[in-house]
């Protein structure tokens, strides 16, 4: 069996990339990592030899050291077998392209908005704007004049003037 504790851990870089509201859990998992990675590192990392002339020359029972002696070695206990670790590459190589996807749609986002920006700036300043240039600017906003609304000049704040059903309350 080999030791398999992860010994460094760049907690500083972790520290930065969290917000300030999970400092403190941070640090209580990292004390935790810290005595967990302690009493690891405390025990030897094979088992201890076993002296089996000694315990054969003390005990008077012939073969029982040998039978022990051959039980002992026949135990195999077996390291868990990695179940996770190919998941979570899988899931890493998502996340990655995940995050791909994300900064291209970020990019074309940040491409639409530098050319409206482009065209604001290009744009007559508002002060020196005549009506007509405001209209040709704004042509769902401006108030068009052939035809007429009501205030507040909203879609659906106006009614439906091509509706030709007479009202029921003027008859």
């Amino acid at each position: 069996m080999a030791r398999r504790a992860l010994q460094a851990i760049n907690w500083s870089a972790l520290a930065e990339r969290i917000p300030e509201t999970e400092k403190a859990a941070l640090a209580a998992f990292k004390s935790k990592s810290d005595k967990y990675l302690q009493r690891v590192m405390a025990h030897p990392e094979a088992l201890p030899k076993i002296d089996w002339t000694y315990y054969k020359n003390a005990i008077a029972t012939p073969g029982l050291v040998d039978k022990f002696q051959q039980q002992y070695e026949s135990i195999s206990v077996p390291y868990p077998a990695d179940k996770y670790t190919a998941d979570i590459d899988n899931e890493q190589k998502e996340t990655a392209a995940k995050i791909q996807k994300f900064i291209q749609e970020a990019n074309v986002l940040i491409g639409n908005a530098e050319t409206e920006l482009n065209r604001l700036k290009a744009m007559i300043p508002y002060e020196d704007m005549t009506m007509d240039d405001f209209m040709d600017a704004h042509p769902t906003v401006f108030m068009r004049t052939d035809k007429v609304t009501t205030w507040p000049h909203t879609e659906d704040s106006q009614e439906d003037v091509n509706d030709d059903t007479p009202d029921e309350e003027n008859h």
